[in-house]
This record gives C-alpha cells, structure tokens and sequence, in this order.
C-alpha cells in the first residue's frame, strides 16, 4: 500500500487551487442561503414587503421557504445530471442558475418576485452543492480526502461571514439599497464559479465510467504526478477494474435509484440521509436563517442584532480554519460526528435554559450569555461537522450509485428545510425557546446512530471504502490491463481496516 500521509501535505499545489476553485460553490451557497438572514431583518425590507405593519409570518416564511422548494429541485436534477453531462457541468449549470436569482431579488417589485429569485437561488445550491464535495472526493487523495472536500466547507463558512458582515454594512446604507446591495454581493461569487468551471478538469472516475481511459490517466498524472508513475499506474488500474466490476450491473439511471433502497446499500443510503438532514435538524441552519429573531428575544434590536449575526459568522470560520488544519484527516471520522452530535445537544440544551431564565433581555449578564452559547454552537458546528459529514456522504457509495445517492439524501434534506423553515418562522412566535428541544433530541438520536451503525472510513480509497459495507472489489489488477467487461474475470471479498486491506478468496 502507498505510505499514508496525514494533512493538506499530500496534495500538491495544482490539486490543491482546483480544490480551491471546486470549493467556491461552498462559497456561492454560504452567501446565498446566509444573505436572507440579514435581508429579512432590515427595517427597508420589512417595509417594502410585508407593508406598514412590518410583519407578516406567512410571507417571511414563504421567501425562506421558496429557496428550499428551488433547493429540492436542483438536488433531485444533479442526482441525474452529475453522471448525464458530468461533475464539470454541474457546477455550470448550478452557478448560472445563481445568477440569475440575484437578479431577481435584487430586482424584486413584490414578495412574489422575491420567492421567484429566492427559488432560483436554491435550485443552483441544490445543483452545487451535493456536486461539489463528490467532485472533490473524486480527485482527492485517500490520506488527504478530508482536507480537500473540507475546503468546501471553509468556503461555506466565509460565505456565511461575509453574508453577514454584508448584511451589517447594508443597514447603514438609505432607503432600498439597505437590502439590495447586499442581494446583488450574490453575482459576483456565482459569475466566477461559472467562469472557472471552464477550466477545471472532469472527475476521473466519472471519466473512466465513460470508458474515457486515456483522459482519466492524463487528470490523474496531472494532479498527482508527484507520486510517481508506479503508483498512479496501480491506482488507476485498481479504480477502471472496480468501474469494470460495477459497471455490469449498471443499467440506466432508474435502476440505480431503486437500488439505493436495496438491502445491498439501504444502510448506506440511510446514513447519507441522516448525515445531510442533521445539517439542518442540527440547529445550524435554523440559527443561521432566524438568528435576528433569536437575538430579539434576548432583548437586542436594531444594528446590534445585525452586529452580532456578523460576529457569529466570525466563529463558524475560526471553527471551520481549525478543522481543516487540525481535524480532518487526523481525527477519525467516527469521534468526529460522535462527539460532535452530543457538544451540539448539549450546547442547546444550555441555550435553551438561558432563554427561558432570561427572557426578553431582563437580564443583560443573562442575555449576553445567550449570545455566547450561540456564538459557541457556530463554532462547534463547524469544528466538528462543516467538513466531515460531506466527506462521509461523497465516499461510502460506489461510483455508480455516487451522484444518484448523494443528489438524493440532498433531495430529502431539501424537504426537511421547507417544512423546518416554514415551521421555524411560525415556532418562535407561538413557543420560543421551546422549539430548541426538537434539535437537543435530534443530535442525541444522530450521535446514537453513529455509534452504532456508521464504519469508520479515514484513510481509505473509494474503492475501499465499499468493502466496509460488504461490496465485492477487485484487488491486484494486471498492469496495462486492456479495459472492458472480458477482462474483469477475478474478483475477491475484501475487508479493509482503517490502515490496510485484508482479502480473502471468495
């Protein structure tokens, strides 16, 4: 086996800027879903929207839910589009959906308008964002897969901030432009992922399913030349074999979304839908998109909630640096969300007691530790789980069930948004802090079921990470194997540690 190496060291500078540029849909996605949490909370927007009485539930709740509604439809689409026209594509089409809704709702004359953008900005992060970590997985390195896809979730994070540090400077500016300005900050981000994309290689994986074998070893030297021409050699005869292997079972696009929910990969299936959805059941997203609300029932008003939303944004980036640089790839990815799940509850749980002993801001001391414990949980969110659930779901399915599997558990998270957004905007004016015990169980119940049922998958390639979960994987290919289905002829069951592979004649 190659040596193992731990980190970002492992990759070189060129994998690491595609990294970068593949990363920027994370960035696309933190300011457009971010930038509504500032939005709807600027006197202005209040005004133009819901009319004189500066309140409407139903209305707030549909401009928030609309980009869910967009989300479920762009997710479905990339669940079909990433193996149709490629990984590449994807981004493209996802990024030029973005822009297109900024203008919309930088342009928006009534809340119907504003929805309609809002829409089309959750179908383009409906597109890039399940795509973008697969994309990443695809063209990482099996030490360092962790650094890489986690560069992704470092740019959510900055997007997030500089959502909120762009929502902050809004409030000073006069009349319409309050809100406007910061709407139109989504272009430029999306212009520039479009552009890049141009540029970035395919996947070789997904250009070895489309038996492109000369292309898929001329990414893999391009990126990875530094390891030399053995080992890229056997790598890529390990991952055409697999293809090989996987590919006579392959039928159409229908058959492998119905075999998600096989007994063969249900398990794998139902730990990428739990992993995506507790990125909302968390309480992350909620926070994020009503924090305004909750520092009103601290007692804050005006510019210093909006203050505050940007110093937030602050501690989900410090949070996100560290675990790039200190946790992925060097924690195993089991602590990780382990441990991760039960800090958030009990986070919340503190919050929670907070909100209830303090409320209204009766007590500033009281108030102000609020605050923190939310500040706290932004940090803790993304030390433990900005990189590493998106990690976990792009890797534990085979390449022919990748883009379908993660498209669809990116689907059933956009379902959980509508529905926990919509009844978020109605929850905190009906029962306040209460509503903060429907997230204590949730990371109590993901915490549990990561401890019983998700292998730990760290250090592994691709191809073995299926053997974890029982596939069939071919070891030991012959080098300058000819690839097509005659030359597939040995394959063995093979069970994999977290340092090597084991196999076993069938």
């Amino acid at each position: 086996m190659t040596k193992r190496t731990a980190g970002h060291r492992g990759n070189s500078t060129r994998s690491i800027l595609i990294g970068l540029a593949i990363s920027l849909a994370g960035f696309v996605y933190g300011i457009d879903t971010g930038i509504i949490a500032s939005t709807i909370a600027q006197e202005t927007f209040k005004l133009y929207m819901y009319g004189s009485s500066l309140d409407n539930a139903s209305v707030r709740a549909g401009i928030v839910s609309g980009y869910y509604a967009g989300y479920a439809f762009g997710s479905g689409g990339s669940a079909y589009t990433m193996d149709r026209i490629s990984r590449r594509w994807t981004l493209l089409l996802g990024a030029t959906a973005s822009v297109i809704g900024a203008i919309l709702q930088t342009a928006a004359v009534n809340p119907a308008m504003m929805i309609v953008g809002r829409a089309f900005s959750g179908f383009s992060t409906g597109m890039v964002y399940p795509t973008a970590p697969v994309y990443l997985a695809e063209l990482s390195l099996p030490e360092n897969r962790g650094f890489l896809v986690g560069l992704k979730g470092l740019m959510n994070t900055l997007g997030f901030f500089a959502a909120g540090w762009v929502g902050y400077a809004g409030s000073f500016a006069v009349g319409d432009l309050q809100w406007r300005v910061p709407l139109a900050t989504q272009i430029p981000p999306a212009l520039c992922l479009a552009i890049m994309t141009i540029f970035l290689p395919y996947s070789p994986r997904w250009l070895a399913s489309k038996e492109r074998y000369d292309e898929a070893k001329q990414v893999m030297y391009t990126l990875h030349k530094h390891r030399g021409s053995e080992v890229i050699e056997r790598e890529f005869a390990e991952m055409c074999s697999q293809i090989q292997l996987e590919s006579e079972k392959k039928k159409n696009a229908m058959t492998n979304f119905l075999n998600l929910f096989t007994r063969k990969y249900i398990r794998r299936t139902l730990l990428a839908c739990l992993t995506v959805n507790m990125m909302k059941l968390s309480g992350s997203n909620i926070i994020q998109n009503y924090q305004s609300i909750m520092y009103n029932s601290l007692g804050y008003e005006g510019q210093t909630v909006l203050l505050i939303g940007a110093l937030y944004g602050f501690m989900a980036v410090v949070g996100q640096i560290i675990n790039v640089f200190f946790v992925a790839d060097h924690w195993t990815r089991r602590v990780t969300v382990i441990s991760g799940s039960y800090c958030l509850a009990v986070l919340l749980a503190v919050l929670t007691a907070l909100s209830e002993r303090f409320p209204e801001g009766s007590n500033p001391a009281g108030s102000r530790a609020g605050v923190a414990f939310i500040f706290l949980f932004a940090f803790a969110y993304s030390f433990f789980f900005n990189s590493v659930n998106w990690v976990l779901v792009a890797e534990i399915f085979p390449l022919d069930l990748r883009g379908v599997g993660v498209g669809f558990s990116v689907f059933t998270q956009s379902i959980t948004a509508i529905w926990l957004s919509y009844a978020a905007s109605i929850a905190f004016d009906e029962i306040s802090w209460k509503f903060y015990f429907v997230f204590i169980a949730c990371n109590l119940f993901a915490g549990t079921i990561y401890f019983f049922f998700l292998p730990e998958t760290r250090f592994l390639s691709l191809e073995e990470v299926a053997a974890k979960f029982g596939d069939e994987i071919v070891t030991h290919p012959s080098k300058g194997v000819e690839f097509d289905e005659k030359n597939v002829t040995s394959t063995e069951k093979v069970e994999v540690s977290s340092d090597h592979v084991e196999s076993s004649r069938r």
